[in-house]
């Protein structure tokens, strides 16, 4: 009987002194932070609450700005209303809008202290962009996304189904975020007197981002993966964010799971739409998770959920929903010595460059795969077969596209960026040929690099196989593809090698090292490249452990071994007429010319179940790849061939004359034969040859105790670079290659075992977030090849003219600004353009998204620049509504 007097009298007094503090507040001493964690319960049926006290009026300071006035105003006001409400949630919204106040102040002042030096490190005055004004424009979406808040609760508070609770934990959340982004303001004041006297984005050399991270105060990311996620981007952006956030957590539970393994898929599945809407329903949860998984999680989490992009589902997206191109092929490279003209020699001296293969890590041998896309067919293009009168291809172009693909070097292909490359092939109106090279951390620095040099020099030694002339050759790629494509550049400097013609580098890495920028800590609340997950991925590619260079060594040995072995028994086994680099081949040696009898054969129409990048309808054992014009050997008329086109496009039959008898040059036919066998795919052959070794090489139809497809895009996926199938061990080569790389583009399987000595993730909810300078235990080599912005002045002052377009919200900003400068001093061409509102790795969702569509409409004019290619006739498809485009602005200096 006296314990509920003494709560209620406890209760009143909390109650007086908020309202107290609400009408006569300081700006010393009005500090109530403990207060808005305060949980109180008041029995308003037995304590009423006592009269208000006269109100005392508190100037809003002047030196505020006129959206942090709007704001501090709106918070006054609510704290005022809230303070006459004594329920729990009542007084939480009072105490969040006090402490609210405090940091609009504070905000306010450390934004007009950065603004009045920003400008200093811009590109020039017509492009104004870095680290510091990114901050400026993310704390003004604060407080943009804070006035939202504050008008819905002025129209909602006084309203009959009024959701107390729900706007208790929107003001918190803004009030906490705030105070985050506040933190961040003042790492960047320390950044600013590292970097008074040098004038650059990058902290001078003696300074670290473990001593930066240890002299301020821990931040809050949770702040920013809550019910705020996404607020600095557009509506339709916010929308893809917060799916692949609740994505990314409910994934985490099933990918660390014990109880999953062995269920069933529809209980799997169950299990992951639980999660995901307990993800949705409570922001709270999915941000502590996140964070917790960007801080805990291994390399193989960040693979395993970015590879969900290669599923068969989102493979056969592109065909469906993306623009309707006619080429559309996978063709491997074999691993053999190439030769180039030199750079500059004169025509009497001819003198040439020898192109190794790649041999990094994996050992030499490995093939490299590309794809080839093309709005149409041009005349000369690989497997176009024969047309006549109007069905004849187009001439050759004049330029190419040489792209290569982000993914932080460990996840995603050239296939997972399809849907913008097809668009990007029809604006151009211009072959593209895409680099799928292998990935870390099974294939670190420079492996990858070596792979995109081959395929460079391939498509310059062949470029009449691709449709076109090569007379403009224009490397591109978007972030680790830019940081390759550039360093394919300087590799081409220093070997003597032809120098593309120009660079379009989209939101490049061009540092990768930890020295400390404005720009990077914006990975601190970046939604697609968390912190942790970026500072993963570097280290896989830049400083791999020594236990995977251990293995990379012993499975490279081993294949060595088993290649001696083959070599040893070639006269035995092997007819001359095959070669070991034939890495599609059967055991009989035929001619792609002599057609076959087709094989597995389908009454109930199941051949067609395949997309359109492969062969299904029928299989043959000539070396052709997808929609290559084959002829029918189905009754006694073979004047006819079938050609499967991409995108679900109707079959078409083409007149065409097929002969029964030998070719009349043989010289042609086997260098034809040569040819096809060693560069083209034929997944119709690779079906063939798993079905006739199942049950002699059981062990080759399986890659890592998973049944292979037939589909193209499983050859890409499951195999890729890895296959090397020699005719006499085609099962043991083929296994032991598999046991080399281990790049499978598909989600990993469900496991729940932990290896011994690691850390136990699976309770991701449980764990306790870390300081980020925990981050940064390795050193990362200063190599111009894996960081552009070491290289040498003699070297960057021979880059092609370049074209640079980020984002002011990504982490790699302050690189390309930095490159740019850098450029812009050395006197070479270059133009950089800053997009506002978009995240990184926006060109993958140009579906989902007009503000990413737009984007890449920017990225198409900075194409046609580069290969100059006339825009008259892609007007329609890029569009020139300037105002339906993101705010960009840009700039271009041209050497003198």
């Amino acid at each position: 009987m006296i314990a509920a007097p003494t709560t209620a009298s406890k209760a009143n007094a909390h109650f007086e002194d908020n309202l107290k503090l609400a009408q006569a507040k300081d700006e010393v001493n009005g500090k109530v932070a403990p207060a808005a964690h305060t949980h109180t319960h008041t029995d308003t049926a037995t304590t009423p609450p006592p009269s208000p006290p006269p109100t005392i009026s508190t100037p809003i300071p002047a030196e505020l700005q006129p959206a942090y006035h709007k704001l501090y105003g709106d918070c006054r006001e609510h704290a005022a209303y809230f303070a006459k409400d004594p329920t729990e949630y009542g007084q939480r919204l009072h105490a969040a809008h006090i402490a609210w106040q405090d940091f609009i102040v504070l905000a306010n002042r450390l934004v007009l202290q950065i603004d009045a030096f920003a400008h200093e490190y811009d590109f020039d005055e017509s492009t104004p962009g870095n680290g510091y004004r990114s901050f400026i424009y993310v704390t003004n979406a604060c407080i943009s996304h804070g006035r939202s808040i504050c008008q819905q609760l002025l129209a909602t508070r006084a309203t009959l189904f009024f959701r107390k609770k729900f706007y208790m934990k929107e003001v918190e959340a803004c009030s906490q975020l705030l105070c985050s982004l506040c933190t961040c303001l003042q790492y960047l004041l320390i950044l600013r007197q590292w970097s008074t006297t040098t004038g650059d984005l990058f902290a001078s050399g003696k300074h670290t981002a473990e001593q930066l991270f240890e002299l301020g105060d821990t931040i809050n990311q949770y702040c920013f993966y809550g019910r705020c996620l996404g607020f600095q981007y557009g509506d339709s952006i916010r929308g893809v964010l917060r799916f692949l956030g609740i994505g990314m957590a409910s994934y985490s539970e099933t990918y660390y799971s014990h109880a999953d393994n062995g269920s069933s898929t529809l209980l799997k599945t169950t299990r992951s739409l639980w999660s995901s809407g307990k993800y949705l329903m409570n922001p709270e949860l999915r941000a502590r998770r996140i964070v917790n998984i960007s801080q805990n999680a291994k390399i193989d989490f960040c693979k395993s959920f970015w590879f969900l992009a290669e599923s068969e589902l989102m493979h056969k997206l592109p065909s469906i929903v993306g623009t309707a191109i006619k080429v559309n092929r996978i063709i491997e490279l074999p691993a053999e010595p190439l030769r180039l003209p030199a750079r500059g020699a004169a025509e009497d001296q001819l003198q040439f460059v020898d192109i190794p293969v790649p041999s990094a890590h994996l050992g030499p041998g490995l093939p490299v795969s590309v794809r080839l896309l093309s709005a149409k067919r041009r005349s000369g293009m690989l497997g176009e077969g024969r047309y006549r009168g109007w069905r004849r291809p187009v001439a050759a172009s004049k330029s190419i596209l040489f792209h290569c693909h982000g993914g932080g070097f460990v996840a995603q292909s050239s296939k997972s960026h399809e849907l913008y490359l097809r668009d990007w092939a029809v604006a151009l109106d211009v072959p593209i040929l895409s680099v799928d090279y292998s990935l870390a951390p099974e294939a670190p620095f420079p492996r990858a690099l070596q792979e995109v040099y081959y395929a460079y020099c391939w498509l310059l030694n062949n470029a009449e196989l691709l449709g076109t002339t090569a007379e403009r050759v224009i490397c591109a790629g978007d972030s680790a593809g830019a940081n390759l494509s550039i360093g394919l550049a300087l590799k081409c400097i220093e070997q003597g090698v032809r120098i593309p013609d120009g660079l379009f580098l989209a939101y490049c890495p061009t540092l990768v090292s930890f020295v400390p920028s404005p720009a990077r800590l914006l990975c601190l609340m970046d939604p697609l490249l968390p912190f942790g997950f970026m500072m993963r991925c570097l280290r896989a590619y830049a400083a791999p452990t020594n236990e995977m260079l251990q293995e990379n060594a012993k499975q490279v040995e081993e294949l060595l071994q088993i290649r001696n072995a083959q070599a040893s028994g070639v006269d035995v086994e092997k007819p001359p007429t095959l070669s070991l680099n034939s890495s599609r081949r059967t055991s009989t040696a035929r001619s792609p010319l002599t057609p076959l009898e087709p094989l597995n054969q389908s009454d109930d129409g199941d051949e067609e179940e395949e997309s359109s990048d492969t062969f299904a309808s029928a299989s043959y054992h000539s070396q052709t790849v997808e929609r290559t014009d084959l002829p029918n050997t189905e009754g006694s008329d073979n004047s006819s061939c079938v050609s499967f086109e991409d995108d679900s496009q109707p079959i078409e039959h083409y007149p065409i004359e097929i002969s029964a008898e030998t070719p009349k040059d043989a010289a042609s036919a086997a260098y034809i034969d040569s040819f096809l066998d060693k560069y083209l795919i034929d997944t119709a052959t690779m079906e063939a040859t798993e079905e006739n070794t199942a049950q002699t090489c059981p062990k080759s139809t399986l890659l890592n105790g998973h049944a292979k497809s037939s589909s193209e895009e499983n050859i890409l996926v499951e195999t890729g670079r890895e296959m090397m199938a020699m005719d006499t061990l085609p099962g043991r080569l083929q296994e032991a290659v598999n046991n080399i790389i281990n790049r499978c583009t598909q989600s990993y399987e469900i496991h729940g075992t932990t290896a011994p000595g690691q850390q136990d993730v699976r309770n991701m909810d449980a764990l306790i977030a870390r300081s980020p300078s925990e981050e940064f235990a390795f050193d990362v080599p200063k190599d111009p090849f894996l960081s552009p912005y070491w290289a040498s002045d003699e070297w960057l002052s021979q880059l092609p003219e370049t074209k640079i377009l980020t984002l002011n919200m990504d982490p790699c900003l302050d690189d390309c600004v930095m490159l740019a400068k850098k450029l812009k001093r050395l006197g070479r061409q270059v133009s950089l353009e800053i997009l506002e509102g978009l995240p990184h790795g926006f060109l993958n969702f140009t579906m989902l998204s007009n503000e990413a569509m737009d984007g890449s409409k920017h990225c198409i004019k900075s194409l046609q620049t580069l290969l100059q290619v006339s825009t008259d006739n892609n007007d329609d498809s890029i569009g020139n509504d300037e105002t339906s485009s993101p705010s960009a602005c840009s700039a271009t200096s041209t050497a003198p």
